[in-house]
């Protein structure tokens, strides 16, 4: 038995439409069928919708996506969908056509060797930083000492 989910990613709007507001037109959407096996197949595009009557429109902000879905499964072919989704999961357990290898190439088997694996048992690296001691620096102001000038002015001598 197949379980079949919709998602809704996105809904694309117009901001103003017929004195409508937030109007959504485009429904970005995926469905997903999914079975016992939890073996699945997706399909995902994009559906856009019609101008809507002023008597039909829903107000953006009341959407559910119960509401979104209902639009998507009023206008698509749910059924053709699941069929494909079905059909689908169906090839993963039997695909239709398979690879094979070219007959006249032959292919050889690697051969595989056992050998004793050595256990290496690795010790603990332990860094340690330098340690920097900083000796204060000192920075001494140089002291100026002023010599009083003396300015005598000429004496005379008659």
């Amino acid at each position: 038995m197949i379980t079949y989910t919709w998602s809704i990613s996105k809904l694309d709007c117009a901001p103003s439409e017929n004195g409508l507001t937030d109007v959504v037109k485009i429904i970005h959407w995926s469905f997903t069928g999914q079975d016992e096996n939890e073996i699945s197949a997706s399909m995902s595009n994009s559906y856009p919708l019609s101008s809507p009557s002023p008597e039909g429109f829903a107000d953006y902000s009341t959407l559910t996506q119960e509401t979104v879905i209902g639009w998507l499964e009023s206008n698509l072919d749910v059924g053709y969908i699941k069929s494909i989704l079905s059909n689908e999961i169906t090839s993963q357990y039997n695909p239709p056509i398979t690879s094979l290898p070219l007959p006249w190439i032959r292919v050889e088997e690697p051969v595989v060797t056992e050998e004793p694996v050595e256990e290496v048992v690795e010790e603990p690296v332990v860094t340690e930083e330098p340690v920097v001691v900083e000796e204060p620096v000192v920075t001494e102001e140089p002291i100026v000492v002023e010599e009083p000038v003396v300015t005598e002015e000429p004496v005379d001598t008659f």
